[in-house]
């Protein structure tokens, strides 16, 4: 269901281009049935070059702003969305979009400034981000940047959340332009803060403009220790770019061994205690422990940068399954 509802305004924009296309064509027909002559021909042809260049803008526009965090939904949307669903649901689809679109234009103002900072990186690894494939100017960036850190703003004040904004805003300045995720510890830790600002404002709109529960708050907690231990896992991956950029990452400053044995020793530390603290179900516990097996053994053995990007996938599995155990207590309350 969270799949869905991070894709959902890219189905309005489909739905909303197939609306313009079927406008278009009653307006042809229409067009056709004029009398040569007649002086509404001009006018009819003229909206629907309007109605064309409106659907393609606004669509193009969507396509773009999705292309800033698309790879930021497997491991920033949807456990951010599942950790305060499963702290503070249940709740309503409208509850859940608004949550959402808070998530992803916070999300956006961090992007936008860090792609603009990463160009040479981005050509490298991620080509197909706007400012490396020129579907977005450059030359705007920092306007870019401040429409979106306004709304970001505005939305915040909407849901009476301007204080989390801010910690915020001040953490993706530490970040992208102090440079302090240069700093390998820094980089974990400014990531980890990024995580727990999301998971507060999530759950605040889920849980319906409501204080946070105690165990909203150890959710906070958790999804902060999880990115702040575990978070350079990712840079295994990106090895290549990181060095480009001159970022000194625990895998690059580090022997493999040493790099690869922190993510798993981190990750056995922290798949105990969660298990310990939230106490799910045996069969759930079997699933955690497996995906932690999996991705220790793969992160273990493998060590070339191309393998790194596949087996990620067994870590954002266990990253997303982590994020989902504050919802056994919830339950567990809910039914005494």
């Amino acid at each position: 269901m969270l799949d869905v509802v991070a894709l959902l305004p890219f189905v309005l924009a489909a739905n909303l281009d197939s609306i313009i296309q079927t406008q278009r064509c009653r307006l042809i027909l229409s067009f056709h049935r004029l009398p040569s002559q007649s002086i509404l021909r001009p006018e009819i042809h003229k909206v629907m070059d309007l109605l064309e260049r409106s659907g393609g803008n606004f669509l193009h526009g969507l396509y773009t702003l999705f292309l800033f965090t698309k790879s930021d939904i497997p491991l920033v949307i949807v456990p951010s969305l599942i950790i305060a669903y499963a702290a503070a649901g249940p709740t309503d689809p409208v509850a859940l979009f608004h949550a959402f679109l808070w998530l992803e234009l916070h999300l956006l103002v961090f992007e936008i400034k860090n792609q603009a900072l990463g160009i040479e990186e981005d050509r490298l690894c991620k080509p197909y981000r706007p400012f490396v494939s020129n579907r977005a100017s450059l030359k705007y960036a920092q306007h870019i940047y401040i429409i979106a850190l306004a709304t970001a703003f505005c939305y915040s004040f909407y849901h009476r959340l301007q204080l989390v904004t801010l910690m915020y805003f001040f953490g993706i300045t530490a970040h992208n332009e102090l440079e302090l995720a240069k700093i390998a510890v820094l980089k974990n830790i400014l990531s980890g803060w990024g995580y727990a600002c999301f998971a507060w404002g999530s759950m605040y709109i889920i849980g319906h403009h409501q204080p946070l529960s105690s165990t909203s708050i150890h959710a906070v907690a958790t999804t902060f220790l999880i990115f702040s231990l575990t978070g350079h896992a990712q840079d295994f991956r990106d090895r290549s770019g990181d060095a480009l950029m001159g970022r000194k990452t625990i895998p690059l400053i580090y022997s493999q061994r040493v790099a690869r044995a922190s993510v798993v020793l981190a990750m056995a530390a922290l798949t105990y205690g969660l298990l310990r603290r939230w106490s799910p179900p045996p069969l759930v516990v079997g699933a955690i422990t497996f995906l932690f097996l999996m991705t220790s053994v793969l992160f273990s053995v493998q060590h070339s940068e191309e393998k790194d990007r596949k087996n990620f996938m067994w870590y954002e599995m266990w990253f997303i399954c982590a994020h989902l155990l504050p919802i056994f207590e919830r339950y567990r309350a809910q039914n005494m």
